[in-house]
């Protein structure tokens, strides 16, 4: 017995039974040891490439028992800055480092020492993180309707510390504003299969169950299936703009007048696009209303650590009124530690990190976000037709800067050309359903040359693998494997396995 035709025997069943199937088949013999056997590999693949200063720098699993001196301990940081830096600095990266200029960074480290001892939750102690902060999400609000909603009224949210608590946060203010207004106890969110997992996330930490929606071809959400979705307990619908996986924006007006329609919550996840498609409607490109222009959207995530070209660690959440927002407040009156409430999830947190978001936007201004967006799609057209004159490939849908590549023939494996790609010092993001890799184009990649150097590299991984099919290192087998395994709780092991490995000493 083999996994493809254990497979095939078994995904017509409904789901409830190939679960209970999957915990029997884990005893199966033929299955359990091709696992163990993939997951011992995954983990010598995954030591090698996750923890490369074994034996370089030393290690330490216990305090030290008498301090390290300073120098000792920057000269280390430095040399392990230094190995890291050639990557991203060079343009190999999939997203991840959106700007990178040094003087952008070395501004930004500035802003950052400056505030590095300050926490908004002590606003007394530091009333300049909630200058930071409250100006942050007025500029933000500003650029997603003006900073009014289609009715006049003011837009308002909070700093997050990412995407994905913006995402979390919304999703835990419509739990909690269906539950006291309308009473549901079994709220459901409508949510498109290539909606960001976070949703997925917000759905396992706040028990909102998943009403997912197909793509149509063109990698978009069908707005008919949303529709026939639509019952008692539904709190929000989601749309996204773009997608992660394929850049697609999706049908923000459709689904936000879906959701007046029905006096429920829709929330625009632009974590990805916040920043690039405000300003790339001023340029003249054909985009869509994705804000509060819309009457329909209550809701949005606009990451400022991406495209904003803040430091790490900072995102917003906006809402249409003052009202909503109040359900994702936290307080509490009967502690005996006196009084206590937080906005977001967390409590203490960075404010260097607002700090340094205040300044990223000051400094750059409208007129920066504006270059570097016509910086990013012109050069987005370029790889765009570089791609498209490779006849093995192909990209999927039409998406502005995000490229989501695969195979337009059988006989080449796409995850094959990823692992040439990274050979080549690419560092790119493999996808499936369906089967594919994507990059994020940023600043990084309209240096000179560099869009020439990865349609060139392309074209070579493209050329080597239809020379070489059938390689069994690198990640293609590791994606071949959970593309194929019908029972998700081993991916899901596999993965966990990954976690463990970034924790081990």
């Amino acid at each position: 017995m083999n996994i493809e035709s254990i497979s095939k025997n078994l995904s017509w069943l409904p789901k409830p039974v190939t679960r209970f199937l999957e915990k029997r088949m884990k005893n199966v013999p033929a299955v359990k040891q091709m696992v163990e056997k993939e997951n011992d590999k995954l983990q010598a693949s995954l030591e090698h490439s996750l923890k490369p200063y074994r034996g370089k720098f030393e290690s330490f699993a216990a305090l030290p028992q008498m301090g390290i001196d300073r120098e000792k301990i920057l000269a280390d940081i430095q040399k392990m800055h230094d190995q890291e830096i050639g990557t991203w600095e060079k343009g190999y990266v999939s997203g991840g480092i959106y700007n990178g200029d040094k003087d952008h960074i070395d501004f930004l480290n500035k802003a950052y020492a400056l505030n590095s001892q300050s926490n908004p939750l002590h606003s007394d102690i530091f009333p300049s993180a909630t200058k930071f902060e409250a100006e942050i999400v007025s500029m933000v609000a500003g650029m997603m309707g003006q900073g009014k909603t289609s009715d006049g009224a003011q837009i308002v949210g909070c700093v997050s510390s990412g995407g994905t608590e913006s995402i979390l946060l919304a999703m835990k203010t419509y739990r909690d504003r269906a539950r006291e207004e309308k009473g549901i106890t079994a709220p459901e969110m409508i949510l498109c299969d290539s909606a960001h997992t976070a949703f997925d996330k917000a759905s396992h930490y706040f028990g909102i169950k998943q009403i997912r929606i197909p793509m149509k071809d063109d990698f978009s959400i069908d707005v008919e299936a949303a529709k026939r979705a639509i019952n008692r307990n539904t709190i929000v619908i989601v749309g996204s703009a773009p997608t992660f996986p394929h850049g697609i924006i999706d049908d923000i007006e459709a689904l936000s007048n879906l959701a007046l329609q029905h006096n429920i919550g829709f929330h625009t996840d632009s974590c990805l696009g916040g920043f690039l498609i405000p300003f790339a409607e001023k340029l003249g490109y054909k985009v869509p209303v994705i804000d509060f222009r819309l009457p329909g959207v209550t809701s949005m995530s606009v990451d400022t650590h991406k495209y904003g070209y803040a430091a790490k660690g900072t995102s917003v959440v906006l809402y249409r009124s003052a009202e909503l927002r109040h359900y994702q407040y936290y307080t509490t009156t009967e502690w005996p530690g006196g009084l206590y409430f937080s906005p977001t999830i967390a409590g203490s947190r960075p404010g260097a990190l607002s700090a340094a978001c205040w300044a990223a936007m000051l400094s750059i201004g409208e007129e920066g976000y504006l270059r570097a967006t016509k910086s990013i799609l012109e050069t987005a057209d370029y790889v765009r037709k570089g791609i498209q004159s490779i006849p093995e490939l192909e990209i999927l849908g039409n998406p502005l800067w995000i490229f989501a590549i695969r195979s337009k023939v059988d006989t080449l494996n796409i995850y094959e050309v990823l692992d040439q790609m990274a050979a080549k010092h690419w560092s790119l993001n493999g996808l499936h359903k369906p089967s594919c890799f994507h990059i994020a184009l940023t600043l990084r990649h309209t240096q000179p040359g560099v869009a020439d150097r990865f349609i060139n590299d392309l074209k070579e991984s493209v050329a080597y693998v239809k020379a070489n099919p059938g390689n069994k290192e690198g990640l293609a087998p590791v994606y071949g494997l959970a593309a194929t395994l019908p029972f998700r709780g081993m991916v899901s092991d596999i993965l966990k396995k990954y976690l463990d490995v970034v924790y081990t000493v």
